[in-house]
């Protein structure tokens, strides 16, 4: 019995003599570009300008986004300053400030996990007394 590699080849033998014929012909057509001054498709030099070039949208997209924090941090100078300009007399006692605090941290987690609630009228019967229910062993 053949085995399926063997049943390929004997498929593709004759298609082995046309294959060498294409490879010949292209190495020829190589060389004779070669031997004509042509410089071959694979000989291709890159320099610093082709690699900046290639980079151009990255490197526009970096420093754009450079400037963004720039402007960002000449802006954050203007808002410290804002704080020193109210008034030391608005400002509430820190005890109250706590207190404030604490009462928003409660109703943020009242709302997160709201308290459960039993439902009057609707107890199980089956935990109220097993026993009448003949669920226990006697």
């Amino acid at each position: 019995m053949k085995t399926p590699r063997e049943i390929l080849f004997q498929r593709h033998q004759a298609a082995e003599s046309k294959l060498d014929a294409i490879r010949q012909t292209a190495v020829a057509s190589a060389s004779d570009r070669r031997a004509a001054g042509q410089p071959a498709v694979t000989d291709r030099r890159y320099n610093l300008r082709d690699l900046f070039f290639s980079l151009r949208w990255h490197l526009a997209g970096m420093g754009t986004a450079w400037l963004v924090i720039v402007l960002l941090n000449l802006n954050a100078g203007h808002m410290t300053n804002l704080a020193s300009a109210i008034p030391r007399g608005k400002i509430p006692p820190a005890q109250i400030i706590l207190a404030s605090l604490r009462e928003n941290r409660r109703e943020l987690l009242e709302m997160i996990h709201p308290p459960k609630r039993a439902v009057p009228g609707r107890q199980n019967c089956f935990r109220s007394n097993p026993a009448a229910n003949g669920l226990t062993k006697p």
